[in-house]
């Protein structure tokens, strides 16, 4: 993509949002007509702009030359047709091999997984370490086995189905040169990009979410989710709660996912924790519907029982990462009845509002998302249209998941294993 189509993209996306601001300020006095959900576009809108906005003071740090002893673990579960590519490219990776552990645990896979581990393990001579479950326990429980079973001054974890680029753990290390740096997340691609129409949604969202979302969280030193993508920690700050972590109960019920938010959270407490943009991972994401949605709501019920914990302690940290993590928590919860309010109960009931500026507005924040991949994005195609497509799916889909993902937070269910995930010791992430 050219300089001048990536300034007339950039001029677009400028001049996008300050049409949906004047229209704000122009129509306060309707907007402000219910005074509740007035304050709730106003926050709606003030939350997604700030992403962009505090996004813009994000940089990567400096390469520091810093090569600390490092562990990679990677657990897995069923993955026999991408477990051998990822763990080949830990193989390839730009990182002193003498500093560098790896580390795969089979998770009792019942199909051909460790066997994968076990031929890459004989072809690195012995660079990489096979850990085998007779059982499924759990991603947890396999984590927990990695970390105790190295003394690496950093341990990092990537997912069985996600491949990392060669100087990646470079660039993830870097800012463990800040003595205050407890967690370091890195940025995850979508690998299996032209799969289906849902994984180029993903693709769209995965980019924005990593190189808006926590990069704006990261500028305050705060983010909130380290992905199993690709992310290291420092020793030290996930030793002290180790063993709360892997026995972590929610309602009375064992976590048996949301491994990767809850150690965020054990590491968030007292550390810093960064994102680094250019530490990249390709990870495949869900290509049918059902798949897709199993994931979502898995995802979202560890979001409920973290968030209940982040809200408890992000108070001390940056206030003003600690208002906006305190308003994500928030407006989801509020957005479903939002959306009733403006699609159905104003225009039926009160015969006020029109759906389809409620529509628009969701369609002129979809555009930002997708003009933003267009124009940071490497390459130029017409992906990130299937952006835009994507924020009317969760309109339609994602957003009522909230409430269903909340009354049903106590389930253990994995959703996508075999019949033992979700028992005692089962289930994984």
């Amino acid at each position: 993509m050219n300089r001048f189509l990536k300034g007339l993209t950039g001029l677009y996306m400028v001049g996008l949002i300050v049409a949906v601001l004047s229209y704000k300020a122009a129509f306060v006095d309707v907007m402000f007509s219910n005074v509740f959900f007035g304050i709730y576009s106003v926050a709606v809108a003030s939350y997604i702009l700030s992403r962009f906005l505090f996004s813009l003071f994000y940089r990567s740090r400096p390469d520091a030359g810093v090569q600390p002893q490092i562990a990679i673990i990677m657990p897995g579960f069923n993955e026999q047709e991408a477990i051998a590519a990822s763990l080949r490219s830990l193989l390839a990776l730009d990182y002193p091999e003498d500093k560098l552990e790896l580390v795969a645990i089979n998770d009792g896979s019942t199909d051909d997984t460790l066997a994968e581990m076990q031929r890459v393990a004989l072809e690195s001579g012995g660079r990489v370490r096979v850990i085998d479950f007779p059982r499924n326990r759990g991603k947890r429980a396999a984590m927990a086995a990695g970390i105790r079973a190295t003394s690496a001054e950093v341990v990092a974890f990537v997912d069985s189905d996600s491949v990392v680029e060669p100087d990646g753990l470079h660039w993830l290390v870097q800012p463990f040169a800040n003595a205050r740096v407890g967690a370091v997340c890195g940025h995850a691609n979508v690998l299996n990009t032209t799969d289906s129409w849902l994984t180029r949604m993903q693709a769209v969202r995965y980019f924005v979410a990593f190189r808006v979302v926590k990069a704006a969280e990261s500028v305050f030193g705060a983010v909130t989710c380290c992905s199993g993508c690709f992310s290291a920690y420092r020793r030290e700050a996930i030793l002290p709660r180790l063993e709360w972590w892997e026995q972590q109960t929610f309602l009375g019920v064992e976590s048996t996912f949301g491994d990767d938010r809850s150690l965020t959270n054990c590491v968030l407490r007292d550390w810093k924790i960064l994102y680094e943009k250019r530490a990249v991972s390709h990870t495949i994401v869900p290509v049918t519907f059902r798949e897709f949605i199993i994931q979502q709501t898995r995802w979202k019920r560890s979001w409920t029982r973290e968030s209940l914990l982040v809200g408890k302690f992000i108070w001390r940290k940056h206030p003003v990462a600690a208002f906006f993590t305190y308003m994500s928590i928030v407006l989801p919860l509020v957005a479903p009845i939002a959306a009733l309010h403006a699609v159905v109960w104003a225009p039926l009931v009160h015969h006020a509002g029109l759906p389809l500026i409620y529509l628009a507005g969701i369609y002129a924040l979809a555009l930002v998302y997708s003009l933003y991949y267009l124009l940071f994005q490497e390459r130029y195609d017409l992906l990130w249209l299937y952006g835009i497509l994507f924020a009317f799916l969760y309109l339609a889909v994602m957003l009522w998941q909230t409430y269903y993902a909340i009354a049903t937070c106590r389930t253990s269910a994995w959703g996508t294993r075999p019949a033992t995930a979700g028992m005692s010791g089962g289930g994984e992430g």
